[in-house]
C-alpha cells in the first residue's frame, strides 16, 4: 500500500512534467528512435561485434542522431560515458573527432580498441601472430591466476590453464595495436566459455546441458572465430583511419571534461549513462576487470567503484549532494523516499549522489557545446518502494534551468521493474521506461 503522498507525486507532479517537455511515446510517428537503443542490432556489425556489450546502444542510433542534428566531417562529437564506443565508432565513419570519457578501465579499453587507427602492417602481423597462437601447447608459459575469489569456479580447470598460457603469450606481441586486437578477442570470450552467464546485477551459474558445454574445444572454437570476425573486419577499420585525427578515449571522469575539451567547441553530445537502478558495473564485468588485470586486488576495486557515477551501493561515496537540492521535483522525491521502508536505507542518499553528479555532468556539458549544438541523453527511469524515479524528466528539468532548450522526451521503450515494484507502480507503468532527451544549447 503506498501513501498517499507518493500517490500525489506519481498522479501529479510526474504528469506535469510530462506535459512541460514535449513527452512522445512510441505508438506516435514521430517516435525515431524505437528499438535503437538496444546494442542487439549492432552483433553483426563490423567492429561493434567484436564484443557484445551488454549496455551499448546502436550505432544507427548515433547516425540518425547525427543525421537530425547536421554533424558532418570534422566536427568534434562528445560521449562522456563511453562505454563500448559505439558514439565514437560512428563519429568516425563520417569523419567526426570523436572524445570520449569512460572510468570502468575494461570499457575504456575496449572503446580504445574499436576506435583506434590501424594500418595494413597491423593486419599482416595480425594473421601472423593468430597462427603462432594455434600452437599453443602445455609448454607454454602460464600468466598468473587473478585473484578473484569465485576464479576457480568459473571455468573447468583445462579451460582455465588454456586461457592463462593464451593471457601469457598474447603479452608476448610486439605490435601494441596487433596486441590489443587480440587481447580484446580473448576478454571477449570469456564469459561465453564460461560456467557463469552475465545476469541482472553480475553473475549466475549457467544449467544444464548450456554448462556441460563449456568445454576446452568450445574455448578454442570461440577465441579463433573471435579472431577471424576481427581480420574479416580489419580493412573496413583500416579504411576508417585514412584523413582523419584518431579519436581520443580517456581513460577519466567526465565530471572533471574541462581539463581535456575547450568551452564552445563541441558540435553534439551523445551518450547513455549509468542509471540509478543500484547496478554495479564492476560486478557486471568483474570477469574481464580482473582476467584482464584493470584490478589487481579488491583495493584496486574499491578505488574504481567510488570513481563513477554513483549510481549503486557498492563502495558508496556518500560525498556532497548538494546540486540535487537545486530542483524541487527531486527534493520531494528523496523526501518521499527517506519516509518509505526501503531494502537499503543508504537508497534515497544513493538518488541524491547520482543526481547531483549527473547535473554536475551538464553543467560540464553545457559549457562543452557550441551555440546551437546538441546533447542527446539516452536513460532509464527507476523505482523504489512504489516510487517512480522519473530520470528522464528530472535531468531535462535541470538542464532547461542551466540554458539548455527541452526539445522533447522520447520514450524507446517501455522497461519491468521487480514483480513486488511491479505492483506497486502498475499504474504508473508508462512511466518506467527508457528514453531519448533531446536538448539544444
Amino acid at each position: 500500500m503506498i501513501s498517499s503522498a507518493i500517490a500525489q507525486y506519481n498522479t501529479e507532479i510526474v504528469p506535469k512534467l510530462e506535459n512541460r517537455y514535449n513527452v512522445q511515446y512510441p505508438a506516435l510517428r514521430n517516435a525515431t528512435y524505437v528499438s535503437l537503443v538496444n546494442y542487439a542490432t549492432d552483433l553483426k556489425a563490423p567492429i561493434q561485434r567484436w564484443y557484445r556489450y551488454k549496455e551499448g546502444y546502436s550505432v544507427k542510433l548515433v547516425q540518425q542522431l547525427f543525421d537530425e542534428y547536421g554533424v558532418e566531417r570534422g566536427d568534434i562529437v562528445l560521449d562522456p560515458f563511453c562505454g563500448s564506443g559505439s558514439t565514437i565508432i560512428q563519429a568516425k565513419t563520417i569523419g567526426a573527432h570523436g572524445i570520449g570519457f569512460e572510468v570502468n578501465p575494461f570499457s575504456a579499453f575496449l572503446a580504445k580498441v574499436k576506435t583506434q587507427h590501424y594500418n595494413e602492417a597491423d593486419l599482416n602481423n595480425f594473421v601472423k601472430e593468430k597462427q603462432i597462437l594455434r600452437t599453443i601447447d602445455n609448454t607454454t608459459p602460464v600468466a598468473d591466476k587473478p585473484i578473484l575469489s569465485i576464479v576457480d569456479r568459473l571455468f573447468k580447470s583445462d579451460v582455465l590453464d588454456y586461457f592463462l598460457r593464451l593471457k601469457s603469450s598474447i603479452f608476448q606481441i610486439e605490435n601494441e595495436r596487433v596486441r590489443d586486437l587480440i587481447f580484446l578477442a580473448w576478454l571477449s570470450i570469456l564469459e561465453e566459455a564460461s560456467d557463469y552467464r552475465k545476469a541482472g546485477n553480475g553473475l549466475k551459474i549457467r544449467r544444464g546441458k548450456n554448462l556441460l558445454s563449456r568445454n576446452l574445444e568450445y574455448a578454442k572454437l570461440l577465441f579463433f572465430s573471435r579472431l577471424y570476425e576481427i581480420e574479416i573486419d580489419l580493412p573496413f577499420a583500416i579504411r576508417l583511419s585514412q584523413g582523419i585525427p584518431e579519436p581520443k578515449i580517456f581513460e577519466h571522469n567526465s565530471l572533471e571534461m574541462e581539463r581535456f575539451v575547450k568551452p564552445n567547441t563541441v558540435k553534439g553530445v551523445i551518450f547513455s549513462p549509468p542509471y540509478a537502478n543500484c547496478f554495479d558495473y564492476t560486478e557486471i564485468y568483474k570477469v574481464e576487470l580482473w582476467f584482464g588485470g584493470f584490478v589487481n586486488d579488491y583495493s584496486d576495486l574499491k578505488t574504481l567503484r567510488n570513481l563513477g557515477i554513483r549510481s549503486h551501493l557498492n563502495g558508496y561515496n556518500g560525498e556532497s549532494s548538494s546540486k540535487a537540492l537545486l530542483i524541487d521535483e527531486l527534493g520531494l522525491l528523496t523526501e518521499e523516499l527517506e519516509n518509505t521502508s526501503l531494502w537499503d536505507k543508504r537508497i534515497p542518499s544513493m538518488v541524491k549522489g547520482y543526481f547531483s553528479d549527473m547535473f554536475t555532468a551538464l553543467d560540464k556539458i553545457y559549457d562543452s557545446l557550441k551555440p546551437g549544438g546538441f546533447c542527446s541523453i539516452i536513460v532509464s527511469s527507476s523505482a523504489y518502494g512504489g516510487i517512480v524515479v522519473p530520470t528522464d524528466l528530472l535531468l531535462t528539468r535541470y538542464a532547461e534551468s542551466i540554458g539548455f532548450d527541452p526539445l522533447r522526451v522520447e520514450v524507446a521503450r517501455f522497461i519491468i521493474t521487480s514483480s513486488q515494484q511491479y505492483k506497486q507502480t502498475e499504474r504508473f507503468k508508462k512511466y518506467l521506461r527508457e528514453s531519448i532527451i533531446h536538448l539544444k544549447k
